[in-house]
């Protein structure tokens, strides 16, 4: 069984990564589950971390980002996130909670869940990950509930979700003029799969369907306290 060899500190204040190794790792992690961990989730506990939250704010997003050495020596990544910025007022990690992470997200869905059971799928990818020669956990972004946004930020999500804000406050204000709304939002529905790469155009796209879903539901009142009732996420900012 691997142990990660490295779970980097997490370099923003009142943010804490807890490693399998550390003592208090099976308290903390008995705390969230409110019970001792089972067979089931056992095996995922050498690939996983916990965070805990000693600000006095809510964490809004969180990244973890996990990165792996295979088999043949071939490096590779992947990032995690628990993205509550639509909903600030709603996350989870509140002052002083915490977050169970596993690199293979179906056992952390298992934890988030409270379920005992983890489909086929979850199992094999777990046993993927059993032959790997290195894992290394680290905080690859944190945002706060009023947005203060810190992390090496390795994917770029600041800047990716400061462009899908501005493309959904847009479309958003474009179907506040109901004339041409319903030829703009085809119009938007349609963008081909390769202009879609960008995600400024890709978050375009999928509010232009949900708010088409509402005017064919309910006609232009319909589509429009859609538009209305939309959350966009907050506003990010670094200092």
């Amino acid at each position: 069984m691997v142990e990660p060899s490295i779970v980097d500190p997490s370099g923003v204040k009142g943010v804490e990564l807890i490693r399998p190794s550390d003592v208090e790792f099976g308290e903390a992690l008995e705390a969230i589950l409110g019970r001792t961990p089972d067979n089931v989730l056992k095996p995922a506990l050498p690939y996983s971390v916990i965070a805990r939250n000693n600000d006095a704010r809510a964490i809004a997003l969180l990244g973890i980002r996990f990165d792996m050495v295979g088999r043949q020596a071939k490096p590779y990544s992947v990032i995690h996130y628990a993205d509550m910025l639509r909903h600030p007022e709603k996350a989870d990690l509140k002052p002083g909670a915490m977050r169970f992470v596993c690199a293979e997200p179906l056992y952390t869905d298992l934890v988030l869940r409270g379920e005992r059971e983890v489909n086929l799928r979850g199992r094999m990818n777990l046993e993927n990950l059993r032959t790997v020669l290195r894992i290394k956990a680290s905080l690859d972004c944190v945002a706060f509930d009023d947005g203060q946004f810190a992390g090496p930020d390795s994917l770029g999500a600041f800047d990716r979700f400061e462009r899908e804000r501005d493309a959904e406050i847009a479309l958003i204000a474009e179907v506040g003029k109901p004339e041409y709304a319903i030829e703009m939002l085809r119009r938007a529905m349609e963008i081909p799969v390769e202009q879609a790469r960008d995600r400024a155009l890709l978050a375009r796209r999928a509010l232009a369907r949900r708010l088409h879903g509402g005017f064919e539901a309910g006609g232009l009142n319909e589509m429009i306290a859609r538009a209305r009732n939309y959350r966009v996420r907050i506003k990010l900012w670094r200092y």
